[in-house]
């Protein structure tokens, strides 16, 4: 191989790991919860002591809430219960008041009201 060729390999194979890199820039948590990722969209899923809340990005932007809805489904002991979730500023939902036992299974859907897209992800919590 000569030179030229050799040396636009290399800056082909650079440049694709660089784009892989970026491809979920986003993957750590930013509230403090914790996360998982769904293709290209991330859910980070947030315990406190006034209830649990979520957070939706997709492709590294934050997803409007108020254009969404949201429901928790939690499975513990042998029971599912479904959370319905309140949209609340930016990309959070809110389900106040709900208390997650550690070793919960999670289920998260987020349903696009305008197009009925559904979008989710599992958590086990510890």
């Amino acid at each position: 191989m000569t030179k030229p060729y050799a040396l636009l390999l290399s800056l082909a194979v650079v440049g694709g790991l660089a784009s892989t890199a970026h491809a979920h820039g986003l993957t750590k948590p930013q509230h403090g919860g914790v996360v998982q990722m769904n293709g290209e969209t991330l859910f980070e899923l947030v315990r406190t002591p006034n209830g649990v809340s979520l957070y939706v990005i997709d492709e590294d932007e934050p997803v409007a809430a108020s254009g969404m809805t949201a429901k928790l489904s939690v499975s513990a002991q042998g029971k599912r219960t479904d959370i319905p979730m309140t949209a609340g500023k930016g990309n959070q939902f809110f389900a106040p008041g709900v208390k997650i036992a550690p070793g919960s299974n999670v289920s998260v859907q987020v349903v696009d009201k305008a197009t009925g897209a559904r979008y989710g992800a599992t958590f086990n919590i510890k």
